[in-house]
């Protein structure tokens, strides 16, 4: 789904949603939840032209593709998405499999960055997207990639050190830069903030970028024969941010603020477009206090920040949460004006299971980044909406996952029509 605008010149928005809420394991079961969930979607916006795909390939699929032994299959997917009219033009190469299994938590971040199989899981997923993307010859676009900063704060030190996950990244992004020729479609590695990562909000995003940007132009320099403005330009078309608004909102980063940010190295990568959980006045408000530790769960971190007069107090997830309620620091946590949650619920709601949402701050984001396109550094915007929750929201059904989607969608649509975006798929 692409928009376009009259103010705006050659700049487009392209939509999408990422397919790791419905994640396979083998490319069949990727192919069977596109087509039980993505397409139906996709008929029941009645969308006739290409429909925008944030698509997931766990490692053992991705490195299968890219394999000489995976190439008949890399084939036969291709031309099955282009048959299905999906356009896979974001990539979410952040959890290296199993997304959806019990117990995952911190785990998500393993393979970390400083090891060979991070790296060659990234550049397996670089190599397939473009033979996944029919339009990958096109030089006014772009793939994005989302993928972790490094390591989870807990992981340092256990054997993971920052500046060794800086030079991981630094490398992929002098591959990304020296295989742009015979690749074709520039590839954007776009790096995303989260809670209680080694990047844990915006200001340490580009703390981080900017290492990893020096790191890989002295590369491309000294080892390539770059010269310094080459080096520079390179690295800014190939690394980038992915501005999550579920993450900035729980770090209670003012919206602007995240926007000027996320394009302060590089390009905007892409926009995860995001909802986390709020509750106000926890001390006065026992019953969301409780709504909101009932919706614990063993797959998924749900990391907690507690703002009050501009400090935060943080849970690294909802069980250490509830710990800290039981002990010394409950004050500080009832004291505070707000908590936010690192729990993604639906974007198209205000309210859930009793709690507030953070719907405005992933409005505003949106809102501001489609103001002013010169500073993308792309010409097109990548908004993908990631709420991969809905296997474990209370409530939630199979059946009600593709009308769920949809409403989702249609909140988006209505905030892009406002601002005077339109559909044009040329």
């Amino acid at each position: 789904m692409r928009f376009v605008h009259p103010s705006h010149g050659d700049a487009a928005v392209r939509l999408a949603y990422c397919t790791n809420l419905h994640a396979g394991e083998t490319l069949p079961e990727i192919q069977q939840g596109l087509e039980r969930h993505t397409v139906r979607v996709k008929e029941q916006l009645q969308e006739s032209g290409p429909f925008g795909v944030g698509l997931y390939l766990p490692a053992k699929v991705a490195l299968h593709l890219a394999s000489a032994q995976g190439a008949g299959d890399l084939q036969g997917f291709a031309a099955w998405l282009e048959q299905a009219g999906l356009d896979p033009f974001t990539f979410n190469a952040f959890p290296y499999g199993g997304f959806q299994r019990d117990g995952l938590k911190v785990a998500v971040y393993d393979p970390t960055w400083d090891t060979t199989d991070r790296a060659a899981y990234t550049a397996a997923v670089a190599q397939v997207a473009p033979r996944l993307a029919g339009w990958s010859q096109e030089p006014s676009r772009h793939i994005s990639i989302s993928t972790h900063p490094g390591a989870h704060v807990s992981q340092v030190g256990t054997g993971v050190e920052i500046p060794a996950c800086v030079s991981g990244l630094a490398r992929a992004v002098v591959d990304l830069v020296m295989g742009q020729d015979d690749r074709g479609a520039r590839i954007v590695l776009s790096v995303e903030a989260e809670p209680w990562a080694i990047a844990g909000d915006s200001a340490a995003m580009v703390r981080h970028l900017e290492a990893v940007s020096r790191e890989a132009q002295e590369l491309l320099i000294g080892g390539h024969g770059f010269s310094v403005e080459q080096a520079r330009t390179a690295v800014g078309q190939n690394l980038g941010t992915c501005l999550d608004a579920c993450h900035s909102a729980v770090e209670f980063e003012p919206a602007g603020d995240a926007v000027r940010l996320a394009r302060r190295v590089g390009s905007m990568g892409k926009l995860q477009y995001s909802n986390a959980l709020s509750l106000s006045r926890p001390g006065s408000n026992p019953e969301a206090v409780a709504a909101l530790l009932a919706l614990d769960e063993p797959r998924f971190l749900h990391q907690v920040n507690g703002g009050a007069q501009g400090k935060l107090v943080r849970a690294s997830d909802l069980v250490d949460l509830q710990g800290d309620l039981a002990g010394a620091d409950r004050s500080s946590w009832m004291d505070c004006e707000e908590w936010r949650c690192h729990f993604h619920v639906p974007v198209n709601l205000p309210e859930f299971a009793g709690l507030g949402t953070t719907q405005g701050h992933a409005d505003a984001i949106l809102l501001d980044l489609l103001e002013d396109p010169s500073a993308w550094n792309t010409t097109e915007l990548h908004v993908e909406i990631e709420t991969y929750t809905w296997n474990i929201l209370p409530g939630s059904s199979p059946g009600g996952l593709v009308p769920g989607l949809v409403a989702e969608y249609r909140h988006v649509l209505d905030l892009l029509a406002d601002r005077g975006w339109v559909r044009n798929d040329n």
